[in-house]
């Protein structure tokens, strides 16, 4: 059950990333407020998610989380003044999920002194 959750987890923070980044740039806004909005939202809808079921946040955690969600909206700014926007989106998704992936399978993790 944990794997499948972690699963969908991961899945959820690459596309709610790039998409949430994608519409930033629609509307006009810089490159930096786009990536900001893109790792906030996929972030913060994890917060909520933890907090309505009475769990510690994983932002609040070692694991990597927001750094996977900022490397994939970074790629994806790059990846889209290059490539058609459809690659772009696929491969930044794809770098976020294997990002995540990875941190969990080879236990890397960040500094956290709470």
């Amino acid at each position: 059950m944990k794997k499948g959750i972690f699963l969908f987890d991961t899945i959820g923070i690459g596309l709610f990333t790039i998409l949430g980044m994608q519409k930033t740039l629609d509307l006009g806004l810089s490159p930096l407020v786009a990536i900001m909005m893109g790792v906030v939202s996929a972030v913060f809808g994890g917060v909520i998610r933890d907090v309505l079921s009475g769990q510690t946040p994983l932002i609040f955690s070692k694991e990597i989380y927001a750094f996977a969600c900022l490397s994939g909206a970074i790629l994806f700014y790059v990846s889209d003044l290059f490539l058609p926007e459809a690659i772009a989106m696929t491969v930044s998704i794809l770098a976020v999920i294997v990002i995540r992936i990875l941190a969990i399978k080879r236990n890397w993790s960040v500094p956290y002194n709470p």
